[in-house]
């Protein structure tokens, strides 16, 4: 297995990825109510956010509300999942806690989360080998980038329903979306690596 500090950085957010899907990503605050109707006024005054709040970086408000109780919520996992079993008030907790991402009119179970251990396993494979092929690198970073972006762009979509519906993203939200973000660039920096490496070889041929 190689060790140099490409290799190491993709296998730091292979890790990331994987160990915050298994970590609490929204949680029901009802004690927020309050504050959160006052950003939602906030943010209505001001207008649109821009692109880097949207889909790059976190809001002001969404770093203090990650730290506010980082143990609880309900995880990636538990989204895909939960409501399969359980209390009827946690299946009531997970039903809402979907709302952030596939909005108030459509909540089913969230399965398709688990494309997001399953690309971040499948890039791990592409790191390990000693030649990957470029199309598992280019296929594998395309997924990883198109999940970040989904996850982002839904996250915004539903940022004024989340505050008023009492949700907070937790740390395990975050570090799975930025996991999958490192884990996509370090594939395509890869590919790219690779792209290169074999027109030199080409070229010396001749």
């Amino acid at each position: 297995m190689r060790h140099d500090p490409i290799h190491l950085t993709g296998r730091f957010f292979v890790l990331l990825s994987l160990v915050s899907f298994f970590l609490p990503w929204v949680r029901v605050s009802p004690d927020a109510l309050r504050q959160n109707t006052v950003e939602v006024v906030r943010n209505l005054a001001k207008g649109s956010k821009g692109l880097g709040p949207t889909m790059l970086w976190m809001r002001g408000e969404e770093w203090g509300e990650m730290w506010a109780d980082p143990v609880d919520g309900f995880s990636g996992f538990q989204l895909a999942f939960g409501a399969r079993s359980g209390t009827p008030r946690v299946k009531a907790q997970l039903e809402l806690a979907s709302v952030a991402l596939d909005g108030k009119e459509n909540r089913p179970l969230l399965g398709w989360l688990m494309l997001i251990p399953v690309l971040t396993l499948l890039a791990w494979v592409a790191l390990v080998l000693r030649r990957a092929p470029h199309a598992l690198l280019g296929l594998t970073s395309a997924g990883l980038l198109g999940m970040y972006g989904m996850l982002r762009w839904k996250m915004s979509e539903a940022y004024t329903d989340r505050l008023l519906a009492q949700l907070q993203l937790g740390p395990g939200w975050w570090g799975t979306v930025y996991g999958i973000l490192g884990l996509g660039i370090v594939c395509l920096l890869f590919m790219i690596q690779g792209r290169r490496g074999r027109h030199s070889s080409e070229v010396r041929l001749f």
